[in-house]
């Protein structure tokens, strides 16, 4: 598997951004990018080994992570279901499940390190909490908002929790200093591998350095996650798309303060300053998406890092956790009218979500989907709340949930046309040609783009994570006229092929840099480029036909350039 550090000409090296090690501690915090760098292992197997372990750290986390803080194992296992199966996670191609994965493994990790430490197995202490450190010290690298959020909220309330009880508070407090100290030069390490590309993301125009503020987010983007099963089927969006209007069990948090202004029966002290931590910090994150802080937001440090909309795609997530530290106090039977108003309210503010999807959002909802929905939620709130220690309210909450999602995302084994398809046997060998001899390729699909990255073919256009490197971009925008439009991060680098000798640039979106003009205009001004794919015939003078691939459905024409 192809492992270079960036394939792109015109980016900043973006290891970072990609979770490859980019030196010997980044290569032990990103021990599975690292194995990227084996010999003799298949592809597949490595594809499926870094794509499935936050799913495992997490599936081994929450369990141990709930069991220390309340007692409760098997409440992790439902935590875990409902955090996976969230729409949220299942449109944005579980990103987030990437994030809670590892926060979970690190903060179970580090109150094992506590636990071995009180009853004086200092060197399994010691382990757990490197093991603490190294896990914790990845989770700020993915998406910075989503991360500051659930990493920030989970962490926090964890910290807390430890040093609550008086009985070893000296000794949790020690822990959690080098664990702390350790993340923080694990961090600062990697930091420093990966600087040039660092600074070239907060040097960009989009994102840079941007800072936020406290919005109001319409209500469906936050609570209407239960309404959205076939999602995939709608073909009208208004304003938004599947992923944008996505979110995860919001209407957990509203189920979860019911229950807190109940009897409860917190197990330990840990527990009960762990749940009012967590609900503290969730409540002060659904403010940051729902209330208008104004300039004043914006001077927060930290917190206007993350844009409102972003933490509102993360709130569901936090309060399934919170749900989830809350059930483990409730009585054996707390009765039917707690269950009762638990259910009315919850699944009455999911069917009001779920109607403002139909009427701002998604008009092909059916009425009776946001009805059958809200029926079907109160049900399982009813019953996991009337009775907390059987299993089939559980049960029942974990299949509705599934059904929300189990279709959007196909499960695939190998790798398929990436490997064994005609078009990516011949991009195989042509990205090992193209490296060897410092070439590079374009084209004007972002599918194309999509498989020479897979195999490993140099090419302008596809992902510019990080940041731009000016010097390649100045090549292509001499007088530097479109600076604004190529000078961002976490974008796409997309060309359109037309006969004008003149090279332009746009920004269709902020994570798009479109990039217009003949390949022998492009080819002048960048020598590397050798090779052009087109979805259509093209011609110009310097382009000699290079046969075609089939990719995408439709037939790709190659060009060689003179």
């Amino acid at each position: 598997m192809e492992t270079t550090e960036t394939l792109n000409p015109l980016a900043a090296p973006q290891t970072f951004l990609s979770q490859l090690p980019a030196g010997p501690v980044s290569a032990v915090v990103l021990f599975d990018g690292a194995l990227l760098t084996v010999p003799g292992i298949p592809d597949e197997i490595l594809l499926a080994a870094r794509w499935w372990l936050p799913f495992l750290l997490l599936f081994l986390a929450a369990p141990r992570w709930f069991a220390s803080v309340t007692g409760n194992a098997r409440i992790g296992y439902f935590a875990a279901a409902l955090l996976v199966l969230g729409p949220a996670a299942a449109w944005w191609s579980f990103a987030q499940v990437r994030i809670l994965g590892f926060v979970l493994a690190g903060c179970a990790a580090l109150l094992l390190s506590r636990e071995s430490w009180l009853v004086d197995r200092r060197w399994r202490a010691v382990g757990w909490g490197l093991l603490a450190a190294v896990l914790l010290a990845r989770t700020p690298l993915y998406y910075q908002p989503w991360a500051i959020v659930l990493v920030g909220t989970i962490a926090v309330a964890t910290a807390a929790g430890m040093l609550a009880p008086r009985a070893g508070r000296r000794a949790s407090l020690l822990l959690l200093l080098g664990v702390t100290g350790a993340t923080a030069a694990l961090l600062g390490a990697i930091l420093w591998e990966n600087r040039e590309g660092i600074e070239a993301s907060l040097g960009t125009a989009y994102p840079g350095r941007r800072v936020s503020t406290g919005t109001a987010n319409n209500f469906q983007e936050i609570f209407g996650g239960t309404n959205l099963a076939d999602l995939e089927t709608y073909v009208t969006f208004v304003e938004t798309n599947g992923s944008e209007i996505s979110s995860a069990f919001a209407v957990a948090f509203v189920w979860a303060l019911i229950l807190l202004a109940g009897r409860l029966r917190f197990t330990s002290t840990m527990h009960r300053v762990t749940t009012c931590t967590t609900a503290v910090v969730t409540t002060c994150w659904f403010a940051w998406s729902m209330i208008d802080f104004g300039s004043v937001g914006g001077r927060i440090p930290l917190v206007n890092i993350v844009p409102s909309g972003r933490a509102a795609e993360a709130l569901g997530f936090l309060g399934v956790v919170l749900l989830c530290l809350v059930i483990p106090a409730l009585p054996r039977r707390p009765g039917v009218r707690v269950a009762a108003i638990s259910a009315t309210v919850v699944a009455g503010l999911a069917a009001y979500a779920g109607s403002l999807l139909r009427v701002e959002n998604l008009p092909e909802l059916p009425l009776s989907l946001v009805w059958v929905s809200a029926a079907l939620l109160a049900i399982a709130v009813f019953v996991v709340t009337w009775r907390p220690r059987r299993a089939y309210g559980y049960v029942i909450s974990v299949a509705l949930a599934a059904v929300l999602v189990w279709d959007v995302n196909p499960l695939m084994f190998g790798l398929g046309d990436l490997r064994d398809s005609g078009a990516a046997q011949r991009m195989l060998a042509e990205g090992k040609q193209a490296r060897d001899q410092g070439e590079v390729w374009a084209s004007d699909s972002p599918y194309v783009d999509t498989l020479m990255m897979a195999t490993g073919v140099p090419s302008l256009s596809g992902r510019q994570l990080a940041g731009p490197d000016e010097e390649a971009w100045r090549a292509l925008d001499p007088e530097g006229k479109y600076e604004d439009v190529w000078n961002r991060g976490g974008a796409y680098v997309w060309f359109t092929w037309t006969a004008d000798d003149e090279v332009t640039m746009a920004s269709p979106s902020l994570d798009v840099i479109r990039v217009t003009g003949s390949p022998c205009a492009v080819a002048e001004l960048e020598p590397r480029l050798t090779h052009v794919v087109a979805s259509g015939e093209i011609t110009g003078a310097c382009l000699v036909p290079d046969g075609s691939i089939t990719w995408g459905g439709k037939e790709q024409r190659i060009y060689a350039i003179q």
